[in-house]
């Protein structure tokens, strides 16, 4: 075995074996929408379930260089609403276009080709075109860290699950062919168990 101090080591190398080794990582896509009004919809690989009492998830978005925060988490950390979208293959590229850091005025949906659906407890949207969408409001943010790359954590409480009725077999859930993220521009299809690569754009 390789011990390696991440204390010493350089942001990118970090980013690199993290990113490269806690894999495959499932996608949320994120629909959100500012204390002005302004709708977003991003991706983010650095995503998991939590509790189940109350069922919840985490998301956690990184400082830019500039120590900008998301625009994501800016969103839900002043309207305390959100979406997450899971995302199908069908999806993925539509998905990517809205990847890069657009200013907060942007508004991704156009560029995804995606169609926004009314939500029924909260304001943002939900991706009518994925399997799963979890309408869901901010329970608490951690910051962990102060520099480029620290951590925005997102802990958010589950108030509807919204599912494609084929994913409710008789007897147990059929699970969703969804794609997940692996390290670099590459992604693992999990209907076919085949890897692609996405660049972003």
């Amino acid at each position: 075995m390789v011990t390696i101090n991440l204390q010493q080591e350089p942001p990118g190398r970090i980013y690199d074996l993290m990113s490269n080794l806690v894999v495959p990582r499932p996608i949320a896509f994120v629909s959100s929408i500012s204390a002005n009004s302004h709708p977003n919809l991003a991706p983010f690989s650095y995503f998991n379930i939590g509790g189940i009492n109350p069922p919840s998830l985490s998301i956690c978005t990184v400082l830019g260089p500039q120590l900008q925060p998301k625009n994501t988490y800016s969103n839900i950390e002043s309207t305390g609403e959100f979406v997450v979208n899971l995302v199908t293959r069908s999806m993925a590229d539509g998905m990517n276009q809205t990847s890069p850091n657009f200013p907060a005025e942007v508004d991704e949906w156009p560029l995804s080709g995606f169609s926004p659906l009314p939500s029924d407890l909260i304001a943002p949207a939900r991706v009518a075109e994925s399997p799963v969408q979890f309408e869901c409001r901010l329970h608490k943010t951690i910051n962990h860290g102060d520099g480029p790359g620290s951590s925005r954590y997102i802990i958010g409480e589950i108030l509807l699950l919204h599912i494609n009725p084929n994913l409710l077999g008789s007897e147990q859930i059929i699970p969703p062919d969804l794609i997940a993220r692996l390290g670099g521009p590459e992604y693992l299809d999990l209907a076919t168990h085949s890897r692609f690569e996405l660049p972003r754009p």
